[in-house]
């Protein structure tokens, strides 16, 4: 149950005489009255409503909504995990007043855990646009710069291999199982096959090392040998799914026992299907010598994670979502998308401008990106829709008239502001913690995680910009006042 939505300051930290904590982090202090918009927290009651219909009324107590943005905000600008959170919060009072915790009980880390995950990627995504629609306002960026590129959110898991996805699988199917006949007693007991599975996998591990048709021999017969070990696990799972949904075996037990009963049974539908994609796509590349399998799994805790490939040399293969990044003045990312897959940048382009137009109520006066998103046409569309100038290096073979305006002093100016775009990727990645996203895909939920992620970062990285931002158009209103004012004592 939601009790309230802002924080009261307590008496003795001046909620009467208004001398309270006095935040001392200049950014934070500017970052407080950016987050005191109303349309903040409508954003957050939406997001609620969506993911928990009834939390209004019912359901444990949860953390005012200000609390949960704040805090939300805090952990991603200073990249913190969730216990660090708790601790850093608890001892700092600068902390304790920008999340307007005061000398209230922080919740453990759990309990922030929880209360984060009920904000979904679409109110992040609001979010961000709500803060963009700020920062346009407070004359922070108007949208006549642009520039575009795309990296990688690399997701939390191992490096994937068949052997290790199908210890996974299995391991996971033999916990849930055996949770399962804990609670239904008339289930029986299951063969725990972990050390044989485990003995195949560091079988096939020594048999990789090797080279020539031996090896080969000798890891295809360990591959053929694990096989026939995980597919009876993912047989008694199915048996015990269905019992689970069988009312005669579980109608002896409680409402909650009965509940716990449903989560088990969804949680080996879910693997289990998993599990026997792996199967298939081993059985395809193993025995039959198929490597190009459609939709290749990598990971059975996240299914989504793809294989990109950008010719970095020192990582060919990275796992995880391709992110396209848009960025405008004063190092404000007015855009961002999760893409499924790996698109070709140059398709990206186009969207992306007629989304800024859509922001902006007009196209950005200059464009500038690498030559990953070139094309004749693009640069064709991208002038038809109100782009004056689009620097972007051509590929091929180059006509005189083409030389001449890559050349050219406007170009390559463009192109040094582009590739500075590269260290607004770092940023991200460094110092708000979009290199690897730690999210886990909400239980019953379509949201993703990587877009969550995402979108918190760039929320975090456009609050501390933009507070700098304005910090220092006071600085330069105070220096002109000043100057004013002794020109006019020095005319007096």
């Amino acid at each position: 149950m939601l009790v309230s939505v802002q924080a009261q300051k307590p008496f003795p930290l001046g909620g009467i005489t208004g001398d309270g904590i006095h935040i001392w982090d200049a950014d934070l202090r500017v970052i407080d009255d950016i987050l005191t918009d109303d349309q903040f927290i409508d954003t957050l009651w939406r997001s609620l409503r969506r993911v928990h219909p009834t939390a209004r009324q019912t359901g444990r107590r949860r953390m005012a909504l200000n609390r949960s943005l704040r805090t939300g905000a805090l952990k991603h600008i200073k990249q913190w995990s969730f216990p660090d959170t708790f601790k850093e919060i608890q001892r700092n009072l600068d902390y304790r007043a920008f999340t307007q915790f005061f000398d209230d009980k922080i919740p453990v880390a759990s309990t922030l855990s929880r209360n984060l995950a009920c904000i979904d990627a679409q109110a992040v995504r609001e979010l961000n646009e709500r803060l963009l629609h700020l920062a346009v306002e407070r004359q922070v960026v108007r949208g006549r710069i642009y520039r575009q590129d795309t990296t990688v959110c690399e997701t939390n898991v191992h490096y994937p291999t068949d052997s290790s996805l199908l210890q996974d699988g299995a391991r996971v199917l033999q916990r849930v199982v055996r949770q399962a006949e804990e609670l239904v007693p008339l289930l029986g007991r299951m063969r725990n096959r972990s050390k044989a599975v485990r003995n195949r996998v560091l079988e096939i591990s020594r048999a990789a090392r090797g080279r020539g048709d031996a090896a080969r021999t000798r890891r295809e017969k360990s591959y053929r040998a694990l096989l026939r070990i995980v597919r009876p696990i993912v047989t008694r799972a199915g048996h015990v799914a269905g019992k689970l949904g069988d009312g005669r075996v579980t109608r002896h037990l409680g409402r909650q026992e009965e509940l716990v009963a449903r989560a088990l049974r969804a949680d080996l539908d879910t693997m289990r299907e998993l599990v026997q994609q792996v199967i298939a796509q081993t059985r395809a590349r193993v025995c039959r010598g198929i490597t190009n399998w459609p939709d290749k799994l990598l990971s059975v805790f996240v299914p989504r994670t793809c294989v990109i490939r950008k010719g970095k040399a020192h990582k060919p293969n990275e796992f995880g979502r391709l992110v396209d990044i848009v960025e405008v003045e004063n190092g404000i990312v007015s855009d961002y998308q999760v893409c499924n897959g790996n698109p070709d940048d140059g398709t990206l382009l186009i969207p992306a401008l007629e989304r800024h137009r859509g922001r902006f109520g007009r196209a950005p006066r200059l464009v500038a990106t690498d030559r990953g998103f070139w094309s004749a046409k693009n640069e064709r569309e991208a002038k038809a829709l109100g782009v004056t100038r689009v620097s972007i290096p051509a590929t091929g073979k180059l006509s005189r008239a083409r030389l001449r305006i890559q050349r050219s002093r406007w170009f390559r100016k463009a192109q040094r502001w582009r590739a500075a775009g590269e260290g607004r990727i770092g940023t991200l990645k460094n110092v708000f913690g979009m290199d690897r996203c730690m999210y886990k895909d909400a239980d019953g939920r379509e949201d993703d995680a990587v877009e969550r992620w995402v979108g918190w970062c760039v929320f975090a990285n456009n609050l501390v910009f933009m507070a700098r931002a304005l910090q220092r158009q006071e600085h330069d209103a105070n220096q002109s006042g000043t100057t004013a004012g002794q020109g006019d004592r020095a005319a007096a």
